[in-house]
């Protein structure tokens, strides 16, 4: 297991973020976009994200312990990472963007001890729903939320984009279009958000959020987050 490279942990460091292209293999997410379209919200036509999808299909458990996600998610995570929460996103054309938050706000955890691994199963672009970060923004506190105009919930989680973090305007927002099997290390902290999907093509994405072992957070209403263990499903690098 190598983990992320010394420029990557850095990056993260100094941005809140770290970007890995090419982590896993096209036919790597090719398996899991076919578990996807076993989840019931695929199953029933709905196409909105799939909460905690692992409790559908263990068989996502052997991604989010795969060796080189773990090794990674052990440095940033400063010591044995947990499972938390997975979600599965379908991004189906015509599906609004994640308003801007921090994922910390919804977790309430150690500030450097939870961060999630981001893992693009398509190519994502910006206009079929690339991230957007703002980098450095992980050193604020959990910030205050405003309420803002919900035009469409289509193909999304209804929370998705209802409130944004009220965030200073000293930090400047970047695009991140990444290919298919790259993985963005995501702080809890930092403020990002997603462009909607107006292209014909969907944005297929596995969310996987990690939590050092031992660490409180809150469970959530919806999310039902509890942790879980992934040593023994360690994949080699």
């Amino acid at each position: 297991m190598v983990g992320l490279s010394k420029a990557a942990e850095a990056g993260y460091e100094r941005d809140g973020f770290a970007i890995v292209e090419g982590l896993f293999s096209a036919d790597e997410c090719q398996r899991i976009c076919q578990l996807g379209e076993t989840l019931e919200s695929f199953r029933s036509g709905k196409l909105t994200p799939a909460m905690n999808p692992h409790r559908e299909r263990p068989e996502l458990l052997e991604t989010m312990g795969d060796g080189r996600l773990m090794a990674c998610m052990e440095q940033l995570v400063g010591g044995t990472p947990m499972g938390l929460q997975t979600q599965y996103f379908y991004g189906r054309p015509g599906t609004p963007g994640f308003a801007r938050h921090q994922d910390n706000y919804y977790v309430e955890a150690d500030r450097e001890s939870f961060a999630s691994a981001w893992l693009a199963l398509d190519d994502v672009e910006i206009i079929n729903g690339a991230l957007v970060l703002y980098p450095g923004s992980h050193r604020e506190p959990i910030l205050d939320v405003r309420a803002i105009p919900q035009l469409s919930t289509f193909g999304q989680d209804p929370n998705a984009n209802k409130q944004e973090c009220v965030l200073p305007e000293t930090y400047p927002s970047i695009d991140v279009p990444v290919k298919r099997g790259t993985v963005v290390f995501i702080h809890g902290h930092v403020a990002h958000s997603s462009h909607d999907n107006k292209s014909e093509r969907f944005r297929r994405v596995l969310l996987m959020t990690y939590i050092k072992e031992g660490v409180a957070y809150r469970a959530g209403y919806t999310a039902r987050r509890e942790t879980f263990e992934l040593r023994n499903l360690k994949r080699a690098s």
